[in-house]
């Protein structure tokens, strides 16, 4: 047992000193340019490999050191380890030894498949971790909002920011936006869907263009039985986009200038607004197609 802690002691110090010293003294900038040369070349992988190259140089600064500090530990408390590795080591066939030879074998080898198991589970999540960490940061899911489009999670951190908790929201889009329902939680969402557009699968960046509402194409009953607190209007297609109405919402534009600098015009509309009597409603006079909630 003293030869084989022996060996695990030297075999860490040799990975473990010159690996801190490596990757303390090459800046962070060296180990973002070796996983951008290894990258895809298109923006979406060249992005993500910068992120992760700076995660995998921290995570290393930090594990490294900490295994140095404690190979040294061991070397300086050599007998104490080795006692300790004899100690553990006996007791462990103590508790797996059964009254049969076979089972016993059995036993230890599904013990150690096992234990082998949860390292591989612990290497994939630290890896997953590390794959996503441009994007999340330390931030939570419902925060980061995944497997949506960025200007879906625009859309949502604004009315987020721009109603209340408890508001009623009538949303008309061009676009399927159920997730809205779970991101904006406690709000209430209603969100007609054209019944040219219920059962049609959406394509990405509108390749396939889905039937939609506009205000002028709903019912004032309709309108006067979900009596909502806001109308949130957002189309990104080209079939419903207007572009004399792009800078209408001005506290949309002012969030989002607040988010990609002075000089950001937009190119889809996002119109948000309180709820209006009806007869106030421009355009809201029943049309022939009744929208149902």
């Amino acid at each position: 047992m003293s030869r084989l802690v022996r060996l695990i002691l030297i075999l860490m110090l040799l990975i473990s000193v010159p690996g801190t010293v490596y990757v303390w003294l090459m800046p962070v900038e060296y180990f973002q340019t070796w996983m951008i040369e290894r990258a895809n070349p298109d923006q979406y992988s060249q992005f993500a490999a910068h992120e992760q190259g700076q995660a995998l140089t921290v995570l290393l600064r930090i594990l490294l050191p900490l295994l140095a500090f404690l190979t040294i530990a061991g070397f300086i408390f050599y007998p104490r380890v080795v006692q300790l590795a004899t100690h553990s080591w006996q007791t462990l066939k103590q508790l797996t030894s059964l009254q049969q030879l076979g089972r016993t074998y059995l036993f230890r080898v599904l013990l150690i498949s096992w234990f082998i198991l949860g390292l591989v589970h612990f290497a994939g999540g630290v890896s997953r971790r590390i794959e996503d960490w441009p994007w999340y940061h330390f931030r939570a899911g419902s925060e980061m909002m995944p497997n949506i489009s960025d200007s879906n999670r625009d859309v949502i951190r604004f009315v987020k920011e721009a109603t209340e908790d408890d508001a009623r929201i009538l949303v008309l889009s061009d676009q399927k936006l159920f997730f809205l329902s779970y991101y904006l939680l406690p709000r209430k969402l209603f969100h007609p869907l054209h019944p040219e557009s219920e059962f049609v699968l959406p394509k990405e960046f509108q390749q396939r263009q889905l039937k939609a509402y506009r205000l002028s194409d709903l019912d004032t009953d309709y309108l006067e039985q979900i009596s909502p607190d806001y109308i949130l209007e957002y189309y990104e297609g080209k079939d419903y986009l207007e572009n004399d109405r792009l800078l209408e919402d001005t506290r949309w534009l002012e969030f989002m200038r607040s988010q990609y600098g002075p000089d950001y015009q937009p190119s889809f509309n996002v119109r948000l607004k309180k709820y209006q009597k009806p007869e106030s409603l421009p355009d809201a006079t029943p049309q022939k197609q009744e929208a149902t909630p």
